[in-house]
């Protein structure tokens, strides 16, 4: 298969790439500097080129917002927009990264601009009518992967491994069963059997 990462080239994001091509599938980078002949120019900031989804089988959003408002908005939201009606169109599937605090965003005044903007951006892919999973990690770490923690309704709090929030990207791009729904994912006791932890999700 053939899928696009788009952020592949980030702390996360490249965890994705790594992993998808260790599974033996095709994998092109989405990034504003494109590296070599398997990355292409993806500024979701801007206009986005209809041909970057012709003959990808998924697509994985993994990006940092802007530190400012505006700036926020413009990726996190319209951009995401832009892939998601892109996705909708041929009915590719889209897993996005987000984060935990969308619906309490008050809770953190300081980010609450970024927090809504990727709260509008969930929503937009959402109603755009393509296949999609939503990631709402707790705060990242570099740590090593572990245990598994998903929850649903966005009330908990806690850290996770940027390594964990990559499997489980990857897991919720490959299986369907993620597919339509949302969740949180944090460091826990146990590690996840993901086609039977997504099963037991409740759809959006």
């Amino acid at each position: 298969m053939k899928y696009l990462v788009i952020g592949g080239t980030g702390r996360t994001g490249r965890r994705a790439v790594e992993l998808l091509r260790g599974l033996g599938h095709e994998v092109v980078v989405g990034t504003r500097r494109p590296r070599d002949d398997r990355s292409i120019s993806v500024d979701l900031a801007g206009s986005v080129d209809a041909g970057i989804v012709t003959g990808i089988d998924g697509v994985i959003v993994s990006v940092e917002p802007p530190v400012d408002d505006a700036g926020a908005d413009a990726v996190m939201n319209a951009g995401v927009g832009r892939i998601a009606e892109l996705a909708a169109a041929q009915r590719i599937p889209v897993v996005l990264l987000s984060q935990i605090y969308i619906t309490r965003a008050d809770e953190h005044p300081e980010l609450a601009g970024i927090i809504r903007a990727r709260g509008a951006g969930e929503q937009v892919l959402r109603d755009s009518g393509a296949p999609y999973a939503i990631v709402r990690p707790g705060w990242l770490t570099n740590s090593a992967a572990g245990g598994v923690r998903l929850e649903q309704g966005d009330r908990g709090d806690g850290s996770v491994s940027r390594e964990t929030v990559a499997r489980a990207t990857v897991a919720a791009l490959l299986n369907s069963e993620a597919h339509g729904k949302t969740f949180e994912l944090y460091d826990g006791p146990a590690e996840v059997d993901w086609p039977t932890a997504f099963t037991d999700l409740k759809i959006d």
